[in-house]
């Protein structure tokens, strides 16, 4: 019986978790950025169309509203690519939960198993110590 060896093991699955973590907290970070260039883009293309609306009942230049229009093709060209971007930071994201579950399970398990051979090994020392006081109270009464 022997005390747990296992500590580097142990530290370097925590590393692996805080590196998990650290992955996580950047692809959340990422998703969040894209969600705010989708959420501006939609408030670009909301007041674009309002904007073409205003100008269209005041009566506007032909080449104007040509241009209004071009641009909210790019805008809603641009919202479909920051969709697709989005749906992927969320899958990245969602990839980078389970990666960090995985990791604490792992640190996890590994924490119980030193807990245990810990145990194990106090009780061990305590029998050891009793047995030893049991010889050493045996020689002094017999003395």
């Amino acid at each position: 019986m022997q005390p747990f060896k296992l500590d580097t093991v142990l530290d370097f699955r925590q590393r692996l978790e805080d590196i998990a973590k650290n992955t996580l907290a950047e692809a959340r970070q990422m998703e969040r950025a894209v969600q705010v260039q989708l959420d501006n883009q939609q408030a670009s293309y909301a007041t674009l169309l309002t904007t073409i609306d205003r100008v269209q009942a005041e009566g506007v230049d032909i080449n104007e509203l040509i241009r209004l229009e071009e641009h909210l093709v790019f805008i809603k060209n641009r919202i479909t690519e920051l969709k697709t971007q989005l749906a992927k930071r969320k899958q990245q994201v969602t990839v980078c939960q389970n990666e960090l579950l995985k990791k604490s399970r792992e640190r996890q398990v590994m924490k119980k198993l030193k807990e245990k051979q810990n145990t194990a090994w106090k009780q061990y020392l305590n029998k050891k110590e009793a047995a030893m006081l049991d010889e050493i109270a045996i020689i002094y009464h017999n003395k």
